[in-house]
């Protein structure tokens, strides 16, 4: 039986480094084994067989483990923790995840691009509080009555005796830390009129903003974190007690493309059965189902969707296009109410708001090197935490790396589950263009008050 080779004492401590790794290696293996990942075990054999060649090399041949009391063995842990450490490395060794991303930064997230463009909006609403309560003042100077810090009747011009009526929210309150379901919004008055034919308001996309903190009667309610199918509710409430039920529109036979100018009776507009259950933030859990990831997400604000809009435009991508389609609306919404043209003229401009989105399409079609992206804006916005992470730069990194099958998933549960209005709507055909019904989807946005008084 040969001799065993004497080791100097740089060796020895060599080996005991070597050992201890081979043991945890050894501990990582058998956990993997357990949760069945192949893969991951093969990983781990070869750099265990790489640690052993070593110590075979160092022991000339013979692969015979050193005793090594527990007392050094503790002692070569706590010297060489780095090497310790990569025991949790190795036990997480799984297959690959789409969590797994470079810590490297690609792109600017949508909430630094946003704050970079705060100040011009802000600057833009405290134009409009100013010329409002410029406004106000002129109209109790008129009065004789004493003006007592005028700029507080901001937003505030509601007269706490004013007639209101509860409205039920679409979304229970589910959205919301306060849990609140319904909200007490008062009548439009003469002097909400000021704020639906203020062409400046429409045209800075301000006149609901205006209407929902004058009319809300509870002011703790904060009515930018009002959720959009809830905002929804409430301006239609306002609209179809103030001005009537009856909803002139404007709509395109499917069959026959004529245009068909008719009304919709408002209260057969109703609330989408919502039956999600918020957590203490007003957010919902959802397991993606290829993955296995746990998100968190909430519903968007009316604020946020316009935010989401001035991205579509910040990025510069179809900005011409935007601007076209932009302008279509504001046509349509003034042809709604218009009462000087014939039918023949209105049709006439019809014809060109479809000519003109036409070449909103050509523009964007031909923006062939460039993208919108609106699908990876929107779940910025909407996801609040990844398995528990509520940091916005893993959540925005996760999202990039995410499956397509979950984030389509994902997002379909979000729409097939918000809350809101079902603006489905049943046309009635003239016996003069054949008769019978289609359905359409009624076009509510913010030019429903739009010239009507």
């Amino acid at each position: 039986m040969p001799a065993k080779k004497k080791l100097t004492p740089e060796q020895e401590k060599e080996i005991k480094l070597l050992q201890a790794s081979n043991e945890m290696y050894e501990r990582a293996k058998e956990e993997t084994m357990l949760r069945g990942n192949k893969q991951s075990v093969k990983r781990i054999e070869i750099a265990q067989e790489e640690v052993q060649q070593k110590m075979k090399s160092i022991m000339d041949g013979t692969i015979k483990n050193i005793e090594i009391p527990k007392e050094d063995l503790q002692e070569v842990i706590i010297e060489h923790k780095p090497i310790i450490e990569t025991e949790e490395s190795i036990n997480n060794l799984n297959e690959p995840s789409f969590l797994d991303f470079p810590s490297n930064k690609e792109t600017d997230s949508i909430f630094d691009i946003l704050e970079s463009h705060k100040k011009e909006e802000e600057l833009k609403i405290k134009k409009h509080k100013r010329r409002e309560t410029e406004t106000y003042a002129e109209e109790e100077l008129k009065y004789g009555e004493e003006i007592v810090n005028p700029t507080n009747t901001t937003f505030n011009n509601t007269d706490s005796n004013a007639q209101y009526d509860v409205i039920s929210l679409p979304s229970n309150g589910e959205c919301y830390k306060s849990k609140i379901g319904r909200v007490p919004v008062s009548y439009l008055t003469a002097y909400d009129e000021n704020i639906i034919t203020s062409p400046n308001l429409y045209r800075d996309g301000l006149v609901i903003d205006y209407l929902l903190k004058n009319k809300i009667v509870n002011k703790d309610i904060n009515v930018e974190e009002l959720v959009s199918g809830d905002v929804d509710a409430i301006v239609l409430f306002l609209r179809a007690t103030s001005y009537g039920i009856d909803f002139p529109v404007s709509v395109s036979d499917p069959e026959t493309g004529e245009n068909i100018e008719t009304t919709v009776d408002l209260t057969k507009i109703k609330s989408k059965e919502f039956k999600l259950k918020g957590d203490e933030n007003g957010h919902f859990t959802y397991t993606l189902p290829n993955s296995g990831v746990e998100v968190k997400f909430k519903y968007l604000t009316r604020k946020e969707e316009n935010d989401l809009r001035l991205l579509s435009r910040i990025e510069g991508e179809g900005a011409a296009a935007l601007d076209l389609r932009d302008s279509n609306r504001v046509i349509s919404g003034i042809l709604k109410s218009d009462t000087v043209l014939d039918s023949k003229e209105k049709s006439v401009i019809l014809e060109a708001t479809r000519k003109i989105d036409e070449w909103a399409k050509k523009i964007e079609s031909k923006n062939s090197n460039k993208f919108n992206k609106a699908i990876t804006n929107r779940m910025e916005m909407q996801i609040m935490a990844i398995n528990g992470n509520y940091d916005k730069e893993y959540i925005r990194k996760a999202i990039y790396n995410m499956p397509a099958n979950d984030s389509l998933k994902l997002r379909r549960y979000i729409i097939e589950n918000e809350p809101g209005l079902n603006f489905e709507v049943e046309i009635e055909r003239p016996e003069s263009l054949g008769g019978g019904s289609f359905k359409t989807f009624l076009e509510w946005n913010d030019i429903v008050f739009w010239n009507i008084a």
